[in-house]
């Protein structure tokens, strides 16, 4: 139950929110970095042991897209509103663009040991992004 709570109460200041500021400026979001459960999960656990059969994704990609649903997530609404592309899930390596953020949601039944695991991964996408964003301004 909390974790719909929270999850209504982010889309409603993302989403549904004043999205003009005292100047009239627009937010803009240039990436977004998502931490949750199955329920938002675009793939990190399919890219972690195994790609979901059909239909996990056959209505909306028309094909197997390791989501635990035939179809978006409530995350992929959430981007769409922001005018960022779709989340590539963080063990996804292959294909993946993480210009615009990264999903680290993973399924499993422990939800404490997945949101650390998921805050480890963070911290070490933060660090080797930094460390490349680095290397590319020294040259």
């Amino acid at each position: 139950m909390a974790n719909w709570v929270l999850g209504i109460f982010l889309f409603a200041v993302l989403v549904g929110g004043d999205r003009g500021g005292v100047s009239g400026n627009t937010c803009v979001f240039p990436a977004v970095y998502n931490f949750g459960d199955d329920n938002s999960d675009t793939g990190q656990i399919a890219a972690a042991f195994d790609n979901l059969d059909s239909p996990n994704g056959k209505t909306f990609f028309g094909k197997p897209s390791g989501r635990y649903c035939d179809g978006r997530l409530i995350i992929d609404f959430i981007t769409e509103q922001l005018g960022v592309p779709f989340l590539s899930p963080y063990l996804e390596t292959i294909g993946s663009n993480f210009s615009h953020g990264a999903n680290f949601a993973m399924g499993g039944p422990n939800v404490l040991e997945t949101l650390l695991n998921q805050i480890f991964q963070f911290i070490q996408f933060k660090s080797r992004t930094i460390a490349l964003y680095n290397q590319l301004t020294d040259q």
